[in-house]
């Protein structure tokens, strides 16, 4: 499996596209599952082996970005645009620049309604040499129409232990592996950011810190929810100020400028998506604990606090306030104040918590 070779898990999907690659590929791909699963870059490198057709330099090149035949459309903000899909579609028409096929790189859960109907019929009718890649988190965040014109992979979780022994390869403490490995919840690309990055590591604790307090004040739950957007604010930048780096030598130009704002939006909202989750799973640790079942908790790290709040809080709703962030957190996407989300799911855990527990 040379093309994927280093890549962690899901062998079944990495062998049926190098039986792709040996025969004959569709003209449409849906690769879907959790974030940091690998999805996109098992993309980018299926993408240069199809334009490259056997050309190693040509692989390289793509890889690199340098290959006019294979493109990565980047959403602009939240989504990616009907201007985007048609331009996409006017490349698709035409010839290859240098090989025998076209290969286009997109989001699929960021089309807007009218960017995903601008793409039906190409998917549905190819024209040309084009082969389309799409990526999504999930199948339910696709339009059905497009999955079902599309040839679906599966990405699944990657297993902790094989996770744990990359990061202790890459030179960290098996211990340290081990918790990051576990926070990345089956995402490599978020296991390496806890194991990497102290704003993820600053992040947790703060949302741990707010999470174990849910007894506190309005104005301690708001000013809680500032400190955990200053933590993803303090993300984003870092972000943005990393991809403006890969212009030091001859300046970012207006455009890389743009396109690091961007970039460094997407993480801050990243990190807040991922404080709801850590939030999710730290009530869901106390809710298995609560039903005797310690040792299904994810935060091993934290079992003694969790503990503690079973034992202060005996009978209270800990699955209902694990929902809370969930249906909380589907309000990213239209829009809704980072600050107004996290302050209300404070305020509904709190409820949850506290109103259906006797000993509150």
């Amino acid at each position: 499996m040379g093309t994927f070779s280093d890549i962690l898990g899901n062998t079944t999907a990495l062998r049926m596209l190098e039986n792709s690659l040996a025969g004959e590929p569709a003209h449409a791909y849906l690769f879907y599952g959790l974030p940091g699963v690998g999805k996109r870059t098992v993309a980018r490198r299926f993408g240069a082996e199809l334009v490259a057709d056997g050309d190693r330099g040509a692989a390289d090149r793509a890889l690199r970005g340098l290959h006019p035949d294979l493109s990565e459309v980047e959403p602009e903000g939240r989504f990616t645009t009907i201007a985007q899909a048609r331009e996409v579609l006017r490349q698709a028409a035409g010839r290859p620049f240098e090989g025998t096929r076209r290969v286009f790189i997109l989001r699929a859960d960021t089309l807007n309604v009218q960017a995903a109907n601008a793409l039906l019929k190409t998917l549905e009718e190819p024209e040309g040499a084009a082969v389309f890649i799409l990526l999504a988190t999930s199948l339910e965040g696709v339009l059905p129409t497009l999955v079902s014109r599309t040839q679906s992979i599966r990405f699944d979780p990657v297993p902790l232990d094989e996770v744990v022994s990359f990061l202790i390869d890459r030179g960290h403490p098996e211990e340290k592996a081990r918790l990051a490995g576990a926070s990345g919840r089956g995402s490599i690309g978020l296991a390496l950011r806890y194991a990497e990055e102290d704003g993820f590591e600053e992040l947790r604790e703060a949302v741990f810190g707010v999470g174990f307090s849910f007894d506190s004040s309005f104005e301690a739950r708001s000013r809680a929810a500032e400190e955990i957007m200053a933590k993803a604010e303090s993300i984003g930048a870092a972000r943005e100020k990393a991809y403006l780096a890969a212009y030091s030598d001859e300046g970012p130009n207006r455009r890389s400028k743009e396109a690091a704002k961007r970039a460094g939006r997407a993480a801050r909202d990243g990190a807040v998506a991922e404080a709801l989750e850590l939030l999710t799973l730290l009530y869901r640790d106390v809710a298995v604990v609560a039903a005797g079942a310690p040792e299904l908790v994810a935060n091993v790290d934290r079992v003694a606090e969790i503990g503690d709040c079973v034992a202060k809080h005996p009978g209270a709703d800990w699955a209902g306030a694990a929902r809370v962030f969930g249906e909380e957190g589907g309000k990213l996407a239209y829009n809704v104040s980072p600050e107004a989300i996290l302050e209300v799911a404070l305020s509904r855990t709190r409820h949850k918590i506290l109103e259906t527990s006797p000993g509150s």
